[in-house]
């Protein structure tokens, strides 16, 4: 029976496409219309979550954030615009990028759909991250209605990040229950669903996409 239902933060409870389609915009001025501009936002996502994924399992890897967005927008320049990218550009938009994203707020309807579960389950936040980062971003979208801060799990706090299954047994102890009674709902198939398999709980893939 369920009796806890877990998320993750990032592209999950807030949609990042304002914050990206307002700082390409002013960074590549408007030599890409709305179109464009939204299959570029979609290949950027689709990349980053593999890049993030491959980065969280290689030790060896460890790129920075504005290394993972330069891979992730080089690659949809080159599937989806003949314009060439710089460096230069391409830390532009990095940093104005990373400065609207601070501007988040969640989904429509998340907070009606929260005040439902919280009546019926307990509500719970396993995130990759910084903590101070990640505990900015719960505060700014209001969470703490309904996610108390001993159910919210950072991986800095507990040495351990997704993909790796540790991080959800962590949240079996700390809710006191079995994986099965246990579910987990995240954006990344790689990073979200598959470790939360192996531990064996339930999970539910959000993919957040505005064009495909």
């Amino acid at each position: 029976m369920l009796k806890a239902i877990v998320f993750d933060v990032d592209d999950t409870l807030y949609d990042q496409k304002p914050s990206f389609d307002a700082a390409f915009k002013q960074v590549f001025s408007n030599n890409f219309d709305n179109n464009l501009i939204a299959k570029i936002f979609s290949n950027y996502v689709r990349q980053e979550r593999l890049v993030v994924a491959k980065n969280n399992l290689d030790n060896q890897l460890q790129l920075s954030k504005a290394d993972i967005s330069f891979h992730c927008l080089h690659h949809s320049f080159k599937a989806f615009s003949s314009e060439s990218l710089t460096r230069q550009k391409a830390a532009e938009f990095w940093r104005l990028y990373s400065e609207l994203s601070q501007r988040i707020q969640l989904f429509d309807g998340l907070a009606t759909v929260f005040n439902r579960l919280f009546e019926k389950f307990k509500l719970g936040i396993i995130t990759n991250g910084k903590t101070e980062t990640q505990l900015s971003k719960i505060t700014r979208l209001n969470l703490h209605h309904w996610f108390s801060r001993e159910n919210i799990i950072t991986s800095e706090e507990v040495n351990a990040q997704k993909p790796d299954p540790m991080i959800f047994t962590l949240m079996n102890r700390k809710f006191k229950l079995r994986g099965s009674e246990m579910m987990y709902v995240g954006s990344s198939y790689l990073n979200d669903i598959v470790p939360a398999k192996k531990a064996g709980w339930q999970a539910v893939c959000t993919t957040i996409m505005t064009a495909q």
